[in-house]
């Protein structure tokens, strides 16, 4: 019998993460590599010794089926490690956990919109600065404005307000030193926050004289403060971070004001 034609190929990718796991029983081996598209796709080898050799099996999971697989695999290592239905009665076998809101935390998972794996993967600074608008937008800002399409020396990825807050904005996956990186740009971003109004487009302006002014270069990097010009802060801010917040704003009593004033204390 002439053997199955096989649906993956040998041929060597880059290999970009990897880790790997023994116990006393199964060898387990996590590689992330990338495809020739630039895709990533995950593998996963599970080995065993059985009469003096390893035998096993390997899986690979493309980047399209990562968040689903994620659900399912949480869904049921949740349920092994939480229910032991033999031993409860239906009235006990709920595993399912409560915020101080008295929202399921299971959830946290199910709610995330399928692009925020892509922001913090990417390396397309394109889909980096389109996602991180929807992002600002989804979190229910509805001043946020993309200058994406209006590339300008010396023009920010992007503007938002909210109540007594005005932000300027800035994407880069630069993992570099953004301070020296964007030296230029941010004394730029500065000036303009200065002078209390933006253009927007050829017909449409926001004014801000009297708000609290904000410069925030998002990276896939960490939080931190960089310095502080004329009473403007100049901050990296982690796009994890406002994914994070998003999570709140849709599990916890997270009002306008409360909004406005975790985005201005990140």
């Amino acid at each position: 019998m002439a053997e199955p034609e096989k649906w993956y190929t040998n041929e060597e990718r880059k290999l970009l993460l990897k880790d790997r796991y023994f116990n006393n029983s199964h060898n387990y081996f996590f590689e992330v590599k990338e495809a020739k598209n630039g895709s990533k796709y995950i593998v996963i080898d599970q080995r065993k010794k059985f009469r003096g050799e390893f035998v096993g099996a390997k899986i690979r999971i493309f980047e399209d089926e990562m968040l689903e697989f994620e659900r399912v695999l949480h869904k049921l290592i949740a349920f092994s490690l939480n229910c032991d239905q033999s031993q409860k009665t239906p009235s006990q076998s709920s595993s399912i956990k409560f915020n101080n809101d008295n929202i399921p935390t299971s959830l946290a998972s199910d709610l995330a919109p399928a692009f925020f794996q892509k922001l913090l993967s990417t390396r397309d600074w394109q889909e980096f600065e389109y996602y991180t608008y929807y992002l600002l937008k989804l979190l229910g800002i509805a001043l946020a404005y993309t200058f994406l399409n209006q590339r300008q020396a010396g023009r920010a990825d992007g503007f938002f307000k909210i109540g007594n807050l005005a932000v300027i904005y800035d994407c880069t996956l630069s993992n570099s030193d953004v301070e020296s990186h964007k030296s230029e740009q941010i004394n730029n971003y500065c000036n303009r926050l200065k002078q209390g109004i933006i253009e927007i487009s050829k017909t449409a302006t926001e004014e801000f004289y009297d708000h609290h002014k904000q410069v925030w270069i998002i990276t896939q990097n960490k939080t931190r403060s960089i310095k502080v010009v004329n009473s403007i802060e100049v901050k990296e801010i982690a796009v994890q971070d406002i994914m994070s917040l998003y999570q709140d704003r849709l599990t916890k009593s997270l009002n306008a004001q409360a909004l406005e004033m975790r985005l201005c204390n990140l």
